[in-house]
């Protein structure tokens, strides 16, 4: 058996906010191709969402905004947001994309795999009271705390490398020192969010020095993203997450107008490897989300770059 895990449904194509908008639902389809091309889906166990119970979605977000996400789901009309689109069967789509979330937590979590993912997860800018920037019910804060409320887990590390700053998920944890989270992105003062993602925002109370970012310029290159990248090991060595959620967005490539900067393959290259070494040497689990990036055969090949290490980083040295 190898050690990667990959959630997948072909309902995440219902994921689709319609003609002109950057999020379609054929991007996981497409995503999927790159991956055939580099022979990835014949080394990693392919299993299908198990669905959660809306008591879970309930561990971040509000009854109300649950209620509220269901009743545009069932007419098609109204708004539960910002920057979300209104279309029929919302609700059931955003319940499939935390399901798979959840369910690569639970495989790594109760079986032998050392790293989960989940393509259609990473939604780090919604709030517990409403969606933001895309993202209808935030995966990553939902299954952080599933973690740990329902599987006795002591510590995680969240690290976002999605050119947007991770809003949703710094506010989730902000007075938590359970969970660490770290963000690398484009200044917020030239991209959404805009109002966060400063490197003064470092929690408060309990979580006081438990959340990091790292702001990279509007048109950040590889090195650039990677200096600060390498302040990451150190991070991680002293707080010894037990799980390690990473958000894998790739909408930093230069091919991808909607942000600024200018990453290349590389830099998700060098930094997925850098976490694999580093999961070997601390013994800590990768649980892995998609997050965002828009444009193809790009999402694919560097979603895919960052899968083909957590791969071979286990062929390479054997199960550890």
């Amino acid at each position: 058996m190898n050690n990667v895990i990959f959630i997948y449904s072909d309902n995440f194509k219902k994921l689709d906010f319609g003609y002109g908008h950057p999020m379609r639902g054929d991007r996981y389809e497409k995503a999927l191709e790159e991956f055939k091309k580099l022979n990835l889906l014949d080394n990693l166990t392919v299993k299908k969402p198990e669905i959660i119970s809306e008591e879970i979605i309930k561990l971040f977000h509000t009854p109300d905004y649950i209620k509220n996400v269901q009743e545009v789901s069932n007419t098609g009309k109204g708004s539960f947001g910002e920057e979300v689109p209104a279309f029929k069967g919302i609700y059931d789509i955003a319940l499939l994309s935390v399901s798979a979330s959840v369910t690569a937590a639970n495989y790594i979590i109760d079986n032998d795999f050392n790293v989960g993912i989940n393509i259609c997860g990473g939604w780090h800018h919604a709030f517990e009271n409403k969606g933001r920037g895309f993202c209808i019910f935030n995966d990553v804060a939902i299954t952080a705390n599933y973690l740990l409320k329902r599987k006795n887990i002591k510590r995680i590390m969240i690290i976002d490398y999605d050119a947007h700053h991770g809003d949703g998920t710094q506010r989730a944890f902000y007075n938590n020192s359970k969970v660490y989270t770290i963000s690398l992105h484009q200044d917020p003062d030239t991209l959404y969010p805009f109002r966060s993602g400063f490197e003064n925002e470092s929690g408060e109370g309990e979580g006081k020095g438990f959340n990091k970012n790292f702001r990279l310029p509007a048109l950040c290159e590889d090195r650039e993203f990677i200096s600060k990248f390498n302040l990451v090991p150190e991070l991680i060595k002293d707080f010894a997450p037990e799980i390690l959620i990473l958000q894998m967005g790739v909408d930093g490539s230069k091919e991808c107008s909607i942000s600024s900067m200018q990453l290349t393959k590389d830099a998700y290259d060098y930094a997925s490897k850098v976490l694999m070494d580093l999961r070997k040497k601390h013994k800590f689990k990768i649980l892995s989300l998609g997050g965002g990036g828009f444009v193809h055969p790009m999402l694919g090949q560097n979603w895919g770059v960052q899968i083909q290490n957590f791969i071979e980083r286990f062929n390479g040295d054997g199960v550890s």
